[in-house]
């Protein structure tokens, strides 16, 4: 899950020398940019620029400018208060038992050291001393001091508009003491401690030892993040801490056990146990030798694919979400398979269960930020997001549609329910006659079922290879496909495959792939997420020389290839067999496809296809068994939107 640097951020152009022409610089091209999104977008900057060139330190007004349902950029970035605190945290994770210390760099507005009571944006990372965030790689100083370059674009675009913006390092991790833990006390816990103390339930000093108080909050935080950082979001958010209004997790982890496992398989990557030691050896501080308590519950745990076991049960925040106060507006891509669909999926069911305010952006690419794939339109809503659950604005961002899906390539449409499917059943059967290309058949009815088995060995082979052509005859997977659908068929939520299976072994490692057969131009998500960064920059917020809020602009990649992989799910057999294997006979085997939301067009097949290891996903398994599919007993369910009547309409 560790972000990769890429090369520092563009410079401004020689003529941007000044602090406050920056936000007005470097407008997407014409014909980058559709002409509505450039026209915002200059607005937008316009307003930034306006807003700081008319206020100073000394005349900053002492409450938030509200127009048009929006704060106002009328407070001075290049003025702005910035400091370091320390915050005792909440446990002792190093092996001296001394209590944590998270260490915290903060910029707000000037005035808030008066009159003016602002809310925070708090981003937790344990990336900001070693591989950075964002496309860039941005990293923060070595601690010590007030910095002047606070990575992202958060700082830039909301300190103006009366927000504070707080970037806190894991425990373990740059300024922090601890031990990384992997979504346990001492990441959560600890971190809960800053939003306490913003709602003035806490403590915290300055460098020198001071105890101070956050007399400029008005006690309310938001927590913003990609990946690991979103990830503490989500599990800080299951802790029910007051003063919490809204997280924002970006392709971000809701159950630690789920970026590591999934239905008894073990993901290529790292254990528990490797990725604390990675981050925390880049970090250099504290060593890992100072963590062996930490480091021994990692690796007695991080081996165990029982979820329910308590290392995983304590990382599980899905099952926390009845403890959630906060909002959540949960942005994933379709395609990443770092922090897989599943992770979205269940949390978003779990939020909904408990009646949380939600909100829901899904892309096609992978492991990918919306501020690179869905700039503009990004910006203006997580601005009404946080006015809304920070300032308390009425602008009706809650009265506008819940989820906002991509399908075609910047194509998005909008809902007001997610998801939208309702299970419709397809039978696995053979080919219709000599005349039928098809390996195998999928359909409403009953159809085929003679001769009533088709049989597969498990190998290990990478995605593409056992997916590409589904017509073709291969021994090692079996491919079932529906005929051309006649109209557009949109699936919504979590595919559940059930097969009447014997297996000729002693286990099984199993991949199931629904697979959209028909040729179309799509995302290139294997293409560094499906975003390709570009010579422009663009900027945006107010800037100064070391913080100039300047990056680069983004395009979609894109590809167009004859099929689809819609969405997978793997098993092993034993994990998902109802009552365990049997040493003879056939068992019941039922894993579910990991949630998308996906339109098979017309003149396209629904494809399902079964097999064995999947290289680029599994690790450990290869037992090279057999496996005799019983295709009676065996089914899919589909989230149809419009349930069966809908897919059998598309298939008359």
């Amino acid at each position: 899950m560790a972000a990769v640097a890429v090369p520092g951020q563009a410079e401004p152009a020689d003529d941007d020398t000044a602090a406050d022409e920056w936000p007005a610089t470097d407008t997407f091209p014409d014909e980058d940019v559709a002409p509505d999104l450039a026209q915002k977008q200059e607005e937008r900057r316009s307003t930034d620029r306006d807003g700081q060139s008319s206020s100073t330190m000394e005349d900053e007004p002492d409450e938030i400018v509200v127009d048009d349902g929006v704060t106002q950029p009328v407070f001075d970035y290049a003025g702005a208060v910035r400091e370091a605190v320390r915050i005792p945290g909440a446990v002792g994770s190093g092996d001296d038992g001394e209590e944590d210390s998270i260490y915290v760099d903060i910029i707000r507005p000037a005035a808030s050291d008066g009159d003016l009571d602002v809310p925070t944006i708090i981003i937790p990372s344990p990336y900001y001393h070693a591989t950075g965030r964002g496309r860039t790689g941005e990293t923060k100083p070595e601690p010590g001091g007030p910095i002047e370059q606070f990575p992202l674009y958060y700082d830039n675009y909301f300190v103006p508009r009366g927000y504070a913006v707080a970037l806190l390092d894991l425990a373990g991790t740059r300024g922090s003491t601890g031990c990384l833990d992997i979504g346990g006390p001492a990441e959560i816990e600890n971190t809960a401690k800053l939003v306490e103390w913003l709602n003035g339930q806490g403590s915290a000093y300055d460098l020198d030892g001071n105890e101070i108080s956050a007399d400029w909050s008005n006690g309310l935080s938001a927590m913003v993040g990609k990946s690991w950082d979103g990830t503490v979001a989500n599990g800080v958010a299951a802790t029910g801490v007051e003063g919490l209004a809204t997280v924002v997790p970006i392709a971000a982890i809701s159950d630690w056990h789920q970026w590591f496992w999934h239905n008894g398989v073990h993901f290529w990557g790292h254990t528990a146990l490797s990725l604390a030691t990675v981050i925390q050896d880049i970090n250099e501080v504290p060593p890992v030798s100072e963590c062996t308590q930490v480091r021994d519950e990692l690796a007695r745990g991080g081996v165990t694919a029982d979820p329910a076991d308590e290392l995983w049960a304590e990382r599980d925040y899905v099952s926390a979400a009845g403890d959630v106060e906060a909002s959540v507006f949960v942005v994933h891509g379709k395609n990443d398979y770092n922090v897989k669909p599943n992770n979205y999926g269940e949390w978003w069911d779990a939020l909904a269960e408990h009646d949380v305010p939600r909100k829901i952006w899904l892309s096609q690419v992978a492991h990918e930020k919306a501020f690179d794939f869905r700039r503009d339109e990004w910006l203006d809503t997580i601005h009404r997001w946080f006015d809304h659950w920070l300032h308390g604005i009425e602008n009706g961002i809650m009265d506008e549609p819940v989820a906002d899906v991509e399908y075609d390539v910047g194509q998005w449409q909008t809902y007001d329910d997610w998801p939208g499917g309702t299970p419709a059943l397809l039978r696995l059967g053979q080919p219709e006659g000599p005349d039928d290309p098809r390996q195998g058949v999928l359909s409403v009815d009953r159809r085929n079922l003679v001769p009533r088995q088709q049989s597969f060995e498990e190998a290990r082979r990478p995605l593409d290879t056992v997916v590409e052509d589904g017509f073709a005859e291969d021994d090692e997977r079996v491919a079932f496909m529906t005929d051309e659908l006649t109209e557009p068929v949109r699936i919504s939520g979590s595919t559940e495959l059930s097969l009447r299976a014997a297996i000729d072994g002693d286990d099984a490692g199993l991949s199931a792939y629904l697979v959209d057969y028909g040729t179309a131009e799509r995302t290139d998500w294997t293409s560094d997420g499906g975003l390709r960064d570009l010579s422009t920059v663009s900027c945006f917020g107010q800037g100064t020389e070391a913080d100039t809020g300047c990056y680069p602009d983004v395009e979609r990649v894109t590809r167009t290839r004859p099929h689809e992989v819609v969405a997978r799910g793997w098993a092993r057999a034993s994990f998902v067999a109802d009552g365990g294997l049997s040493s003879r006979g056939s068992d019941r085997l039922t894993w579910d496809i990991m949630t998308d939301d996906y339109i098979f067009d017309a003149g396209h097949r629904i494809g399902i296809v079964i097999a064995g290891v999947d290289t680029s996903i599994h690790q450990r398994f290869d037992f090279g068994s057999s496996i005799d599919v019983n295709l009676n007993g065996s089914q899919v369910r589909l989230p149809v939107v419009g349930g069966t009547s809908a897919l059998r309409r598309a298939l008359d």
